[in-house]
């Protein structure tokens, strides 16, 4: 018998250029998984303005443009209702079928743009590049997270002060980065 341990976690932070001040009083998050695939889902309840706002949220693995999508606020309303707690039964297909997903699919080649080389000699490289919706995505990698602190500040973000440790194990164990900009 093992005793609980405190799980520690860093979802990531919202970072601007504009200099003020940035709110989100709820993040509703919907995680699904079926096998060796994960899908994460979020909606946040920001507040503030939307110049030079982007989200930051480490990721396993580069994503690619058929990976990110946008979600229509009534999913997340009827996600929020079937959690509510209820007396019934429901059925459900699953969601996952072998027919939607095909593990075996192959990787989609990145354009020139997308294999940037890294930026200056802090250690970040462009993985991806691409825009879903009203968001510009990019996604990074890290060699130290000094130079990914220091290539987002160049990039004119404001990151929360004390990123830089919050970053630290998340490069240090191959973390990509995937960066929303509305």
């Amino acid at each position: 018998v093992s005793a609980p341990r405190a799980a520690h976690a860093f979802c990531g932070f919202y970072i601007n250029g504009a200099g003020s001040e940035m709110f989100n009083d709820a993040t509703q998050v919907v995680l699904m998984r079926k096998g060796t695939r994960t899908v994460l889902s979020m909606q946040n309840n920001y507040k503030g303005p939307p110049s030079a706002f982007a989200l930051v949220i480490p990721v396993p693995v580069v994503l690619q443009e058929a990976d990110v999508k946008t979600l229509p606020a009534e999913v997340f309303k009827k996600i929020d209702q079937m959690g509510a707690p209820r007396l019934v039964e429901y059925w459900e297909q699953d969601p996952c079928g072998r027919d939607e997903y095909d593990d075996d699919r192959r990787p989609m080649k990145m354009s020139a743009a997308e294999a940037a080389s890294p930026k200056g000699d802090l250690g970040v490289t462009v993985e991806a590049q691409f825009t879903v919706g009203e968001y510009e995505i990019v996604i990074l990698s890290a060699k130290d997270s000094t130079g990914l602190e220091t290539w987002l500040q160049q990039e004119k973000y404001q990151i929360p002060s004390g990123a830089e440790p919050l970053l630290r194990p998340y490069v240090s164990g191959g973390s990509k980065f995937f960066v929303a900009k509305v």
